[in-house]
């Protein structure tokens, strides 16, 4: 049974009201009372004040803001804050926001909520599930049109180029599902091709269009016209196809840059050639903080004039080497044990010798196929019918991997269903997102390129540096405080022309 009891504070003469519950207490065998002060009786009105919550404590707020002030400085500069505010009124900031996590991280977009509340991002708002859902399900075809006319304005690229990715759609095996549902699938039928055009002068993408591998049919409703595109040039990659002749190359309408392999006739003999003096040094050179050792060869053919790029990577001769002795090795082991695969078949009649003696099967290295092979081993050759400028040619193949790689990272079991990326309107948004972020990285590479960062760091490196330095806001005092600032720090911030002076 409650009732409210009043008592009188002698000292103060204030009377409290209690609230008085009556309990049985099983250890004494008897009802006990139990008070609880509520508040206190307000003299003239004779009513309950109740008593005052208690006030929350406030706490130190620790953030770091620098490589969202980068990220800031990057976007202004390019103008690519205007177009995406012209193009989603309601949602740029949160747009911005979302890619500079994916810039920032590569992870999986459902962890982007404790990194939200870790930065400074544009959208002042902690990125919860329901508050990326919601930017997801917004953005329309018609906005991501509109974005991708407004961007080609604002670039206006004299020359542009097109380079083709391809990526796994959603994490599932097509030999289990046909094996499971008993439906052929193509084993391409859950990767998607996705045609990047390019501005060339700043290798910063500009638009982009989707396609399914298997079918061929288009994703998004987008007004890209590769005839829109003056001087328009085209990435093969031989590595992937079958062999390209030289020839066509040079007779060819369009332009054409085609990454060849070392051991095409036409290029082995280009090879040999540049040898002897292509580890010289003044052929060194250094592109997105890839050491290189570089020849170009100009070549005629019916009086049509071409260009041959001979590239030398040290580090890629080494791993190669490794790479390739582990695969021989392996596949030696797989005749001996007569566990043979199909998919070696051609390497087993390469690079071994294989005999029957006396109902024996021995297996020795072909030793003159295995140094020619390696003969070759860091070598990368790149034909085009329009560019002397090696840097031209081989950027766009040294970013494909890294493009590809942010990318494939996009579907996967947190976020496919968290986000509900099997309907087609939030798949697409997804990808448009992470194209934003794609913008960004690339534009904030070029600055670590042109001020000479990239000869010190990685980007990755550059990201760590300045997200290990935090500010601190301390309840009670004016003046913000902030956590040592190293030589490194302050390379990096004065690169990107930042100030980093709190007082």
């Amino acid at each position: 049974m409650s009732s409210i009891v009043y008592l009188r504070n002698r000292k103060s003469n204030t009377v409290y009201a209690y609230l008085n519950e009556s309990m049985w207490d099983p250890e004494k065998k008897k009802c006990v009372n139990k008070r609880k002060c509520i508040g206190h009786v307000d003299p003239e009105t004779g009513q309950i004040v109740p008593n005052r919550a208690n006030k929350a404590k406030e706490c130190p707020v620790v953030k770091s803001h620098y490589l969202c002030d980068v990220y800031d400085k990057i976007v202004e500069s390019i103008r690519l804050k205007e177009a995406l505010s012209l193009s989603f009124p309601d949602h740029w900031k949160k747009i911005l926001s979302v890619a500079y996590y994916l810039a920032a991280t590569e992870k999986e977009l459902q962890f982007c909520k404790q990194w939200s509340e870790e930065n400074s991002i544009p959208s002042n708002t902690v990125l919860t599930s329901m508050v990326v859902s919601e930017l997801l399900g917004a953005l329309s075809d018609n906005g991501i049109s509109l974005f991708f006319t407004l961007w080609k304005l604002r670039l206006q690229p004299d020359e542009t180029y097109v380079t083709s990715i391809n990526y796994q759609e959603f994490n599932y095996n097509t030999a289990n599902f046909t094996k499971e549902f008993n439906i052929p699938l193509s084993n391409q039928s859950n990767r998607i091709k996705m045609d990047i055009y390019f501005s060339t002068r700043d290798n910063i993408p500009i638009c982009y269009q989707t396609s399914n591998m298997a079918t061929g049919r288009k994703l998004g409703d987008y007004d890209i016209n590769p005839a829109s595109f003056s001087r328009l040039s085209s990435f093969l990659d031989e590595e992937a196809g079958d062999v390209v002749d030289p020839s066509l190359i040079a007779y060819a309408n369009s332009n054409l840059i085609v990454r060849m392999r070392p051991e095409n006739e036409f290029v082995s003999a280009i090879i040999n050639k540049a040898q002897p003096s292509m580890t010289n040094p003044e052929n060194f050179r250094t592109l997105l903080g890839t050491p290189l050792f570089i020849e170009t060869f100009m070549q005629h053919i019916n009086s049509r004039r071409f260009y041959t790029h001979v590239f030398f990577d040290p580090n890629k001769a080494v791993g190669d080497l490794s790479s390739f002795i582990s695969l021989i090795n392996l596949c030696k082991y797989e005749v001996e044990m007569d566990r043979m695969e199909e998919s070696h078949q051609h390497l087993y009649d390469k690079y071994l010798i294989i005999r029957e003696e006396n109902g024996k099967t021995t297996v020795e290295h072909n030793s003159e196929a295995i140094l020619h092979y390696n003969e070759y081993l860091g070598y990368t050759a790149i034909v085009s019918n329009f560019t002397r400028n090696p840097s031209t040619a081989m950027v766009p193949f040294l970013q494909r991997d890294k493009i590809t790689a942010m990318f494939e990272n996009m579907f996967n079991d947190y976020d496919n269903s968290t986000f509900n990326l099997f309907t087609d309107n939030n798949h697409l948004s997804r990808i448009f997102v992470q194209f934003i972020a794609l913008i960004i990285r690339l534009e904030t590479e070029n600055v670590m390129n042109s001020k000479k960062l990239n000869k010190s760091m990685s980007y990755k490196e550059m990201v760590t540096e300045l997200s290990n330095v935090k500010t601190v806001k301390v309840p009670g005092m004016k003046k913000t405080l902030q956590t040592h600032l190293s030589d490194t720090h302050v390379r990096i911030l004065e690169a990107f022309e930042l100030d980093y002076d709190m007082d």
